[in-house]
C-alpha cells in the first residue's frame, strides 16, 4: 500500500509528506538555543475525523478510542502526534523532520483529553540538546493548550539528529540518490 492510500483526512490531504522538500531550511542541533520559546506557526482544530484516522492508523482497537457514542470517547493517547507535525513548521522545533533522525523514546503527559472542537496551540520550548556516545540528542518541550489556554499534554519530543545542517543536507542528499529522484524535488 503507498501512502497515499492512507490519506483520509482534510489535514492529511493538506499535509506534505515529503520530509525531505524544504530540509536545508529545517532547524539544527548546533542552531538550537536552550531555554527559549517559540509558538507554534499553526493551530490545530480537533476534528472527529482526526481522531478516527488516527485511531485507525495505530489499530487499537479500544472502543473508547474508535466509537464517538462511547461515554468516554477520546483521541488515542499518542495523538499529540500528529498536532505537533501539523502545528511545527519551517522554523524552531522542525528538526522534528530531520531526514536520518533517530527516535530514542519520548515522555507524553496527558493532562486532560483533547475533544472535538478544541483549537490546539503549541509553545515550544528548546528543553536540551547533549552528546552521548558521538550522537547528538535535542529535546523540546512542547506544551499543547486548548482556545481556552488549558494545558492539555505535554510531550518531551527527545531525537537524535546530525549536528549541523552540512550533515543533515548530506543525508538527505543519499535519501535522494537511493529513492533516485522519485518523489518531489529537494531544496537543497
Amino acid at each position: 500500500m503507498a501512502v497515499i492510500d492512507h490519506i483520509r483526512t482534510e489535514k492529511q490531504r493538506g499535509f506534505n509528506t515529503d520530509f525531505l522538500k524544504d530540509a536545508a531550511g529545517y532547524e539544527t542541533w548546533d542552531e538550537v538555543k536552550i531555554g527559549e520559546t517559540y509558538d507554534s506557526e499553526q493551530t490545530f482544530e480537533v476534528k472527529l475525523e482526526d481522531i478516527l484516522s488516527y485511531s485507525q492508523g495505530v489499530l487499537d482497537p479500544n472502543p473508547i478510542f474508535n466509537d464517538p457514542n462511547h461515554p468516554d470517547f477520546q483521541p488515542h493517547p499518542l495523538f499529540c502526534v500528529p498536532i505537533a507535525f501539523w502545528c511545527i513548521g519551517k522554523g524552531h522545533g522542525s528538526w522534528i523532520r530531520s531526514p536520518g533522525a533517530i527516535n530514542p523514546g519520548q515522555k507524553i503527559e496527558l493532562l486532560e483529553p483533547f475533544r472535538v472542537g478544541d483549537v490546539i496551540t503549541i509553545k515550544q520550548e528548546a528543553y536540551d540538546r547533549w552528546v552521548k556516545r558521538g550522537r547528538h540528542y535535542v529535546t523540546y518541550k512542547l506544551s499543547y493548550y486548548d482556545q481556552r489556554g488549558t494545558l492539555k499534554a505535554i510531550w518531551w519530543g527527545t531525537l537524535i539528529i546530525p549536528p549541523n545542517r552540512q550533515e543533515m543536507l548530506k543525508y538527505a542528499r543519499t535519501i535522494e540518490t537511493v529513492k533516485g529522484g522519485q518523489g518531489d524535488q529537494v531544496n537543497l
